[in-house]
């Protein structure tokens, strides 16, 4: 465990702070002389800590930094800090800002300058993080100050209320499964078991069973979380979210920072695995499968890029266990499978322990036939359970009336097939009940509406006049006791489930079956259901709500509002204007503000009528285009580039269609970057062709300057590198005659035309750096101007730079700082020079792009990082950058980052496979750029091995 993973919240209480920074710089000065300056309200020179380390005098000025208004410290609260401490007696060497706030690379730049100017006195920035790492690795005195400034922390216990239902009174048949999951959880080498079968097996009833048995053992003193995500239900809605589960996960285990802050997926995901480790925990996830992608190439791939960097993480470490079950194995386990992420299939119940259940039940009747039943199922535990209740009700538990299901017609490749035989025996048997059968069956028909337990709120709103024809004739007014009579009822059957809040639910197979009941039977009834449930969410949520929770009503009224056939309203009304608030600066409120993009996503493909293929004719086709492009921005922001491909051309073709030549210059550009990604670079080129036409077409100076630059990218990855330079100079003229007092390519397109003016530098550092030999055999000749090149590209970002945070654009800041690291490690290199510079501006690039969620391009600051690290011999850390690198280009698939980790492996260890590899996915996709280099490091190879 580590100090990141163990870091406890920084203190409230100014003076609880300042108290703990004396007994913290006590030990770090080896002084225990070191003293308070005088008390709160005193003059204090801008000194609150002083004493002595190494015969010098030291000062500590403790600020204070809480919320999210004001979260660190400023380069002017520095500035004015640093005066005061001038005047301090006798003179400090070295004055520290020691604040509970987050660390800034202004702040830490300016404290750099005030070391300069104001030599010998040196300055200091301490934020939160390096306070805790400090005290964190001293362990006698962390251990004395735990329990006076967090009492309780470390042995206080944390137990989530349990979401799991749908559980068995009596578990039949799953004895070796229960003693194999205790088992689980006493070895330190299981730390994720993956439980698949199919809906109805009984995956749930285990997990719940073993729950309450650990319960009973009291977690053996561990933290306990579960969540279920099958409420998602059935339907294959295209953007099922985790989202949700994050915000309560990592509030619950100790982050709520990080959990309602816009944090990228990966980030959010890598967080929670290191909370989870920290402590003993045992972390259930019920039901994975809407977060999976279905049957196909991608089957059962996570399309969650959260919960794929949670799962990995807890397989590499884990004190505790992690729990999963699901209907698909899970791909993105696969390399820890026969390690530390074994995969169990549950399998049906044995004849004997079907058997068992329906006894249970008050089934009876001939043995033979008891065996028959069993068999004609294959052991479905939910079918079992359910034909078991209805023999039970219906026909006081005699099988001989097991006539009236016929398992034979059911499709046993279909999931809910021998289940869906029985709920039709219910729906039959209910029918000819009388009043009270028709009213539970209204009941269920209801909950088929929803994909996941129905609010008392809503079941109370259908409820209510006018009558909806078909659907509700029976339950409106509807006395509050026949209400729970008929519930009571209906539970009793094994139908539905109540919550303590008032909530009903329902398995999601019962979900399904009746709910495609009123759905194909009666149109008109469904759609004006779901519209009552749109209108009510709409009038009981408050206008724009704050935080991912606030906006659950909304994100639901989306779903009914679209089921309801009144898309344009739950585009425009709810989900623009509601939910996003607005789409110009200060608008997208959930994904800027939240992070939300997979709940935003979930939205987003309610209104498609196959997802990604075809949105919905009800919408404006100005409307239509819109959402293509945010289902596509969304897809790509999650990792699921393939995806995306889909809705960003249809949207294309629809901007060309209506001649709106701006948003087809982006679409074009968009899609051309993407193809890139991918690896597709004739299609790539293609695309950026179109995008530079249609931005002269559209006569807008940012377009038609930003996508000669996409072009320009794409031929420079082609090694088309004059024609690359020509559109760069192009662009760079347009810049030039729009912006005169910022004429040089800044933003995305400044970081493309420096990726190209640094390529010739780059190549000639490699070979400096270890290839001495160039594909020729001759030895290397170091071109003189490669240095000078460098630093006219450190000219360049430091006068954009300030471009981008002027107006706070998080991805071009890293982009630049990324740009600055990059011309400084290669001259370094080339002039060996030291590598203290160029390693804080890449370490700045990196932190900015994960801030950003920039997965796409984080790999750009992750290989570069590696490269360094490898250079001032942190190995482990080089290859725990090209092993991140790998796992998203891998994921994308992103076929020239990949090519790039192999060749960085090859290049930095060695790596004689890697290189072969390397070669492959050059070739297989034409990545010319890269071709030179392959070569020098395949005679670097050669002459190594000889």
């Amino acid at each position: 465990m580590t100090a990141d993973i163990n870091q406890y919240p920084p203190l409230s209480d100014p003076v609880a702070f300042e108290s703990l920074c004396l007994e913290l710089w006590r030990e770090i000065w080896d002084n225990s002389g070191a003293q308070k300056n005088g008390r709160s309200g005193q003059a204090q020179a801008g000194v609150d800590i002083f004493g002595r380390y190494r015969g010098r005098q030291m000062g500590v000025q403790c600020k204070m930094k809480s919320g999210l208004v004001r979260p660190k410290v400023s380069v002017q609260e520095l500035e004015n800090e640093v005066a005061k401490a001038l005047t301090f007696r006798p003179p400090l060497h070295t004055f520290i800002l020691a604040t509970t706030g987050f660390a800034d690379t202004k702040v830490q730049e300016r404290a750099r300058t005030l070391t300069a100017e104001h030599a010998p006195l040196q300055v200091e920035v301490w934020s939160w993080t390096e306070i805790w790492h400090a005290l964190y690795h001293r362990e006698e005195l962390r251990k004395r100050l735990l329990p006076i400034y967090w009492p309780g922390t470390p042995d206080e216990q944390r137990i989530f209320p349990t979401r799991l239902r749908h559980t068995a009174e009596t578990l039949f048949g799953r004895t070796k499964k229960l003693k194999a999951l205790h088992t689980a959880w006493d070895d330190p080498n299981s730390r994720v078991v993956t439980i698949v079968a199919w809906g109805g097996v009984g995956k749930t009833s285990l997990l719940a069973t073993w729950a309450a048995q650990m319960a009973e053992r009291g977690y053996d003193g561990g933290d306990y979380f579960d969540w279920s995500f099958y409420s998602q239900g059935t339907r294959d809605a295209g953007g099922a979210s985790a989202d949700a589960f994050f915000v309560a996960a990592l509030e619950f285990f100790g982050d709520p920072e990080v959990a309602q802050s816009p944090a990228s997926p990966w980030d959010k995901g890598a967080r929670l695995a290191h909370l989870v480790a920290a402590r003993r925990a045992l972390l259930v996830l019920d039901g994975l499968e809407p977060l999976q992608h279905p049957p196909g190439p991608l089957d059962g791939e996570l399309k969650d890029p959260a919960v794929a960097a949670l799962l990995k993480g807890l397989a590499a470490q884990n004190s505790g266990l992690c729990v999963v079950t699901t209907r698909a194995r899970v791909k993105d386990l696969e390399s820890f499978r026969s390690g530390t992420a074994p995969e169990w299939k549950l399998e049906h119940l044995s004849t004997a322990a079907g058997m068992g259940l329906l006894e249970s039940l008050g089934v009876h009747g001939a043995k033979a036939r008891l065996v028959q039943l069993v068999e004609e199922v294959e052991g479905h535990a939910l079918t079992l359970n359910l034909v078991g209740r209805y023999l039970s009700r219906a026909h006081k538990g005699d099988v001989r009336r097991l006539d009236r299901v016929q398992f034979q017609r059911a499709d046993r490749t279909v999931q809910g097939g021998h289940a869906f035989r029985a709920m039709a025996a219910y729906e039959a048997w209910l029918g000819e009940g009388g009043a009270e059968g028709v009213q539970q069956l209204a009941v269920l028909r209801l909950l088929g509406m929803f994909d996941r337990p129905a609010a008392v709120e809503c079941l109370e709103a259908l409820r209510q006049e006018p009558v909806i024809v078909g659907a509700t004739e029976e339950l409106v007014g509807f006395e509050e006791e026949d209400w729970n009579l008929t519930v009571s009822a209906l539970e009793g059957l094994g139908l539905v489930l109540s919550g303590v809040d008032g909530s009903l639910d329902a398995h999601p197979l019962i979900r399904e079956y009746f709910g495609k009941g009123l759905r194909e039977g009666n149109v008109a009834g469904w759609r004006a259901a779901h519209g009552r449930l749109f209108e009510f969410l709409q009038k009981s949520t408050e206008h724009q709500p704050d935080g991912l929770q606030g906006l659950q009503p909304l994100y639901q009224a989306v779903v009914h509002g679209c089921l309801a056939g009144r898309e344009q309203e739950a585009c425009v009304e709810v989900y623009r204007d509601r939910i996003l608030r607005g789409t110009g600066d200060d608008g997208f409120y959930s994904t800027r503000k939240l992070g939300a993009i997979g709940a935003d996503l979930g939205a987003v493909a309610c209104f498609f009528v196959q997802p990604w293929r075809r949105i919905s004719p009800a919408l404006t086709e100005t409307d239509q285009a819109w959402l293509l492009n945010q289902a596509a921005f969304r897809l790509r922001a999650l990792g699921r580039l393939t995806e995306a491909i889909e809705p960003m051309r249809a949207a294309l073709q629809m901007d060309i269609a209506q001649e709106s030549w701006k948003e087809a210059a982006v679409g074009a550009s968009s899609l051309s970057e993407l193809e890139l990604t991918l690896g597709d670079l004739d299609g790539a080129v293609r695309e950026a062709e179109q995008s530079v036409v249609f931005a002269d077409r559209s006569g807008d100076a940012v377009q038609r300057m930003g996508n000669r630059t996409t072009l320009a990218d794409t031929l420079h990855q082609m090694d088309r590198r004059d024609e690359a330079l020509t559109c760069f100079r192009e662009a760079e003229e347009i810049q030039a005659e729009r912006q005169p007092n910022h004429p040089l390519l800044h933003s995305l397109p400044g970081f493309r035309y420096c990726d190209l003016l640094l390529a010739e530098t780059e190549r000639a550092a490699w070979q400096t750096g270890g290839e001495a030999v160039v594909a020729d055999g001759e030895k290397s000749r170091q071109d003189a101007d490669a240095p000078r090149g460098c630093r006219e590209v450190e000219k360049r970002a430091a006068q954009t730079l300030p471009i981008a945070e002027r107006r706070n654009w998080i991805v071009i800041i890293a982009l630049d700082h990324l740009t600055l690291g990059r011309a400084g490690l290669y001259r370094a290199i080339l002039e060996r020079l030291d590598l203290s510079g160029p390693k804080i501006e890449i370490e700045q690039a990196v932190d900015g792009l994960r801030r950003a969620g920039d997965l796409p391009r984080l790999p750009w600051g992750l290989l570069t990082r590696a490269w360094l690290r490898a250079l001032t011999n942190d190995t482990n850390g080089a290859r725990a950058d090209l092993d991140e690198a790998w796992e998203i280009a891998e994921r994308g698939p992103m076929p020239l980052f990949q090519a790039e980790v192999l060749l960085y492996r090859a290049r930095l260890f060695r790596d004689r496979e890697a290189l072969v590899r390397a070669r492959g996915v050059i070739e297989k996709v034409g990545y010319e750029r890269r071709v030179r280099e392959l070569e020098d490091a395949e005679v670097v190879m050669e002459h190594c091995e000889g």
